[in-house]
């Protein structure tokens, strides 16, 4: 009978220590990524415009709830004031926030004087403006629905062309067509004259 609450005391502890290795580990790589995150939305230069995209009122949905779930449990953590689960508790709303901050400006849409930043983690899916050859607005009732073309490799006009889809919030609407009219109106004729309408004809 010894010997097995020796073994199961220790097994218990092996579980603890494990426990809060995998929490501590996650809990920095969540920090971690939310740093470097931040630090690519600083290094954004020329930042004209920018709009959240999330499904929660334009927060991001999963890291969002999970954020909240983390807040609850912390404050019956502290309501019950058991130290190892005030911890676990505060380790999780570090997480839970660090995970909602990558979440927030990963899905943000940043729009600068270089091009489009539809993801500040993902380099690849930053298009600038010269790569652009053509473009369609279509307005629908939640936003303006903009498709892009644009070719792969910036330097070569006859690469592959990539479909880019973005949707802009009516709020934002002519403040994006003025800085596409600026920056693609000397290449593309997308507007028609004294117009704010786009010239589809072009495009059937």
């Amino acid at each position: 009978m010894i010997a097995e609450s020796i073994l199961e005391d220790m097994a218990g502890t092996d579980f603890n220590i494990f426990y809060w290795l995998i929490l501590g580990t996650f809990t920095l790589a969540a920090v971690f990524w939310a740093t470097a995150t931040l630090l690519n939305v600083v290094r954004l230069r020329n930042v004209r415009l920018s709009w959240k995209t999330g499904k929660v009122k334009g927060y991001p949905l999963f890291s969002t709830l999970f954020l909240l779930a983390t807040l609850t449990v912390g404050g019956l953590a502290v309501y019950r004031g058991v130290s190892a689960e005030i911890i676990a508790s505060a380790l999780y709303i570090w997480l839970g926030v660090s995970w909602f901050g990558t979440s927030y400006f990963a899905s943000k849409r940043f729009i600068t004087d270089y091009g489009i930043v539809k993801n500040v983690n993902e380099p690849s899916q930053t298009v600038a403006w010269h790569q652009i050859r053509d473009f369609v607005e279509k307005e629908k009732e939640e936003h303006i629905h903009y498709i892009f073309i644009y070719s792969a490799d910036i330097y070569d006009d006859y690469s592959d062309l990539i479909r880019l889809e973005l949707e802009v919030p009516h709020k934002q609407q002519r403040a994006f067509q003025n800085l596409i009219a600026h920056k693609l109106g000397h290449r593309i004729r997308c507007y028609v004259k004294d117009d704010d309408t786009i010239n589809v004809e072009q495009f059937n």
